[in-house]
């Protein structure tokens, strides 16, 4: 149910008047008090100017501080919504940049253990070698009849394609080993 009509008396200018107010009378006398202050200011200013034309340039005065009030709510809901789109970008970017992070994560973890198995595999090779050697050195008969298991520095001598200072770099297409000294050419093969 609609709540009754409550009626004020407001003093605006030097008139009082008789205004009705749905709800919040004490919204209604401030608005009634803003109205007597912009008149007053304009009487002020212009102390020549009659009761009439003080109420209507206070009347222009407020329009045009409701057209700025206006605008700049226009520019800020224009603002709010850039802000969001913004914000939209930015969770995008983000949602983006937490998969990428994510998939790097998995990458690094798939490495590592990668890693982990390969040096497993190193120390046993590692292990496995050290025994054949302590073992040729215990019997000297299976050391004659074995042939003899080179350590894994001696087993390479270079790889194809690099070179250190002390040999020419391998013959690609023939896997030989290109040297100054025909000595150790014969050695190595």
């Amino acid at each position: 149910m609609k709540s009754p009509r409550k009626r004020i008396k407001v003093r605006i200018g030097k008139m009082t008047y008789s205004l009705s107010a749905d709800d919040d009378v004490e919204q209604m006398r401030d608005i009634a008090a803003t109205a007597d202050a912009m008149i007053e200011q304009v009487s002020k200013q212009s102390p020549g100017l009659n009761e009439t034309s003080a109420s209507v340039l206070a009347l222009v005065n407020a329009v045009s501080m409701m057209q700025d009030a206006y605008e700049k709510t226009r520019i800020a809901y224009l603002n709010r919504d850039e802000a969001l789109d913004a914000k939209e970008e930015v969770k995008a970017e983000l949602s983006r940049l937490r998969e990428q992070f994510w998939s790097m994560k998995k990458d690094l973890l798939y490495y590592r253990n990668l890693c982990d198995v390969y040096e497993s595999k190193i120390a046993e090779m590692a292990t496995s070698l050290d025994n054949e050697f302590a073992q040729d050195g215990k019997s000297s008969k299976s050391r004659d009849r074995k042939k003899r298991v080179k350590p894994l520095e001696e087993r390479q001598i270079i790889i194809n394609g690099v070179s250190d200072n002390r040999e020419e770099p391998a013959d690609a297409d023939t896997g030989e080993i290109k040297s100054s000294d025909s000595a150790s050419l014969s050695e190595g093969k």
